[in-house]
């Protein structure tokens, strides 16, 4: 019975071995290929001249996901000896030219003869119904937050500069009847003062947009207007600190930085209930470093955010253009301490 048992699990095993379309193929403690099943001729065909290659599978290899990036030689998994316990993702040349994705393991099965299996499962097709579905929710989102941004700005136009037009139209109707020179000055002189106010408000929205300083000179120079502009709009002191000085990064890196930063203060602004923030912008050990420091309420990270819950979202989202990372320490009673480590 026993022995009936292992020759129905040796034909079973055969069977999957030569009709699964995993990939499987079994090499040498040299990398050279020992064995493998029909389906891994697309990726590894047996007519290729292995002569002098030290691993036939490093020849169709084009990197690999790891934790430092998606595709990789660093840290090969062909090296590594705790890779093989773990499935992994894979980019391997096929032998019709292309390079295909492919969810792997690559384990010792063997370790005296050092004979190690090497499977392989096409995940294109999985890949790519992520790739549609996350598309559409940054749609979504991308959407949403245009939708607010445009409301914001909307509001912005018709509470400020609409109604400084509307007060100057006011003030030249008015003017138009004054026949005494006295009343045609002072009449003058209003209307001058109103339009400083919308030239002012009119700069201000511009600057949040897109500060033309920190195009033409750089995160320090649009840092220091901006802080300006936020303490005599809100009423909030910001201790600002740099070594910065003149130094230029790339634009999408100044971008990020700036965006971030200004994110963080309004969260402040908005929800810490506190009369100042410090904010500490360095370069160290090849590193952009932003500090956002509040000293107010804190929150607790997994509680659902106040608002929309955008904003911390969207801070995370720019890092990951430029391969930074934000953390965010808060506490209840104590503050939040935002920190922002951009590579350069």
């Amino acid at each position: 019975m026993k022995i009936n048992q292992k020759l129905n699990m040796h034909d079973l095993l055969m069977k999957y071995f030569n009709n699964t379309s995993e990939k499987i193929v079994f090499v040498d403690n040299q990398g050279q290929v020992i064995a493998m099943n029909k389906a891994a001729n697309d990726i590894i065909a047996l007519d290729n001249n292995y002569e002098g290659m030290t691993n036939a599978i490093c020849k169709h290899c084009d990197g690999y996901t790891n934790e430092y990036d998606l595709q990789s030689c660093r840290h090969c998994f062909l090296e590594a000896e705790t890779v093989g316990n773990t499935s992994f993702q894979v980019f391997m040349k096929t032998t019709q030219g292309t390079v295909e994705p492919f969810a792997a393991t690559f384990q010792t099965i063997d370790s005296t003869k050092g004979i190690k299996a090497f499977t392989l499962q096409n995940v294109s097709p999985q890949i790519e119904r992520h790739d549609k579905m996350y598309q559409r929710k940054m749609m979504q989102k991308t959407i949403f937050a245009q939708e607010n941004e445009r409301k914001r700005i909307s509001r912005e136009l018709h509470d400020s500069v609409v109604q400084e037009l509307l007060n100057i139209d006011v003030e030249l109707r008015l003017l138009k009847y004054q026949r005494q020179i006295d009343n045609l000055v002072d009449g003058s002189k209003r209307i001058e003062g109103l339009m400083s106010k919308l030239i002012d408000d009119i700069r201000n929205l511009s600057v949040e947009l897109r500060p033309s300083s920190l195009d033409d000179l750089g995160l320090d120079a649009a840092f220091k207007t901006y802080f300006k502009q936020v303490e005599a709009n809100y009423g909030i002191k910001v201790i600002y600190q740099s070594n910065l000085k003149t130094c230029r990064f790339k634009s999408e890196i100044e971008t990020v930085v700036y965006r971030v930063v200004q994110e963080a203060l309004f969260n402040a602004i908005k929800y810490a209930n506190v009369d100042k923030v410090e904010i500490e912008v360095h370069v160290s050990e090849q590193k952009l470093i932003a500090e956002i420091i509040d000293r107010g309420r804190g929150f607790i990270k997994t509680d659902q955010p106040q608002g929309t819950g955008l904003g911390l979202y969207g801070m995370h989202e720019r890092a990951e253009l430029v391969n930074a990372e934000v953390n965010i320490d808060t506490q209840i009673g104590r503050g939040t301490i935002v920190t922002l480590q951009v590579p350069i």
